[in-house]
């Protein structure tokens, strides 16, 4: 009987997998929730249209940041323009998703990735009429190798493809100085 209850002990202990190769959504979330930004992206637009349009020099620009609550809420933010070499902004557009984390979270070689549901999403002319359009059939993957390590791997999907992209999203540290 000892046997037995050793036996059963020691395989038990040794066929559960541990808790750090399958982490649940909850464990994910302590290590995700801030406010996470992509490095700016500019892209020249050097076209004849281009240049006669927007001047020498001028490039698409964008910038991302993505807010993920501990709780498994998220917003992502993406704005878009073109900048001119002057500075001068056209056509600024912004494009804003609520999205959830939730289980199960899958692991292929070394990866984590949570299920991520898109509640909503829209895209905002911010120039001209103002106009408004919702995205469906958008979609959001967030690929971690190291929780720790302060940066992600982040893919927006619309169901054209117009405006898809994927990034690297770094952690932002708060600054807690004091302001003077």
């Amino acid at each position: 009987m000892l046997l037995t209850i050793l036996h059963a002990m020691l395989f038990g202990l040794l066929l559960q997998p541990a808790a750090a190769d399958h982490p649940t959504a909850a464990d994910l979330l302590k290590q995700l929730s801030g406010v996470w930004r992509a490095t700016e992206d500019r892209t020249p637009r050097t076209s004849d249209l281009d240049v006669k349009v927007f001047g020498a020099g001028a490039s698409n620009v964008r910038n991302v940041t993505l807010t993920i609550e501990a709780g498994g809420r998220g917003k992502l933010s993406v704005s878009t323009a073109v900048v001119g070499r002057d500075g001068r902004r056209y056509a600024p557009s912004v494009v804003e998703a609520n999205f959830t984390i939730a289980d199960p979270v899958s692991s292929s070689f070394g990866r984590l990735s949570p299920t991520i549901t898109v509640v909503d999403a829209e895209e905002r002319y911010l120039d001209g009429g103002h106009e408004r359009w919702p995205i469906e059939g958008a979609r959001v993957s967030i690929t971690v190798i190291d929780p720790a390590a302060g940066e992600i791997e982040f893919r927006w999907d619309t169901r054209d493809g117009r405006g898809s992209f994927g990034a690297a999203l770094k952690r932002q540290v708060r600054d807690t100085r004091p302001r003077t």
